[in-house]
């Protein structure tokens, strides 16, 4: 994963990121995991528990949520099982954080 510069990551401030969820031709939704709103890393990817580090993309895997480990970047992949991910406030954090 690239490193991003400051610059990058306070332009990247109110980003929002796009729901992903089942549409036509996929299965129903069967689970939505909420966040509570995307990290800079997110909201500059456009990808949901993008900071490398993250753990939500190991539990969904161990959990056998899916049949393999899948990286931010393939979370459209979520919509053929019938998973989505929210957000509870869809843009990145206003103020700066330490």
């Amino acid at each position: 994963m690239p490193r991003f510069s400051r610059a990058e990551l306070e332009a990247a401030r109110e980003r929002t990121i796009e729901d992903v969820l089942p549409g036509p031709g996929d299965p129903p939704l069967r689970v939505l995991f909420c966040g509570i709103n995307p990290g800079l890393v997110s909201a500059v990817t456009g990808h949901h528990f993008a900071r490398p580090g993250n753990r939500f993309w190991p539990a969904l895997h161990g959990a056998g949520f899916t049949p393999r480990l899948l990286l931010p970047a393939e979370q459209g992949q979520l919509r053929s099982l019938g998973l989505g991910i929210t957000n509870l406030v869809p843009r990145a954090p206003r103020a700066p954080t330490s």
